[in-house]
């Protein structure tokens, strides 16, 4: 059993979700997901858990929460702007963070894409 069943039994999806081109997506991210992130986003599609809980998706409800959208970019570049000037400095290179996710109060969920070619690592 996997994580993903575990999580089905206790927190049923939705009846429906929508088709993903998963291809389409990497390529306008110019980089791979996750294996088990296309399981989650295939399986729920978007919106919360417990309405405090959110996974940026490829068909999010505004493209503040579309893991295409802008948000993973700006907080990429404010992440880099803090880490450059040692304001709050993060464990890890910004350019190797993505940003995938965020709670209702405000803290940012991510991966780390480096090695960039091997997401499942």
């Amino acid at each position: 059993m996997t994580d993903l069943d575990d999580l089905t039994r206790i927190c049923p999806p939705p009846d429906q979700a929508t088709a993903i081109r998963w291809d389409r997506i990497e390529a306008d991210l110019a980089m791979p997901l996750p294996q088990d992130y296309k399981e989650l986003a295939d399986r729920y599609g978007p919106g919360t858990f417990n309405d405090y809980l959110r996974f940026f998706h490829p068909h999010g409800a505004t493209r503040y929460v579309t893991l295409t959208g802008p948000t993973p970019g700006r907080i990429r570049a404010q992440l880099r702007k803090d880490y450059d000037q040692g304001t709050h400095p993060v464990p890890y290179d910004p350019d190797t963070l993505f940003t995938c996710g965020a709670t209702d109060n405000g803290a940012y969920l991510f991966w780390i894409t480096d090695p960039a070619t091997e997401p499942d690592l």
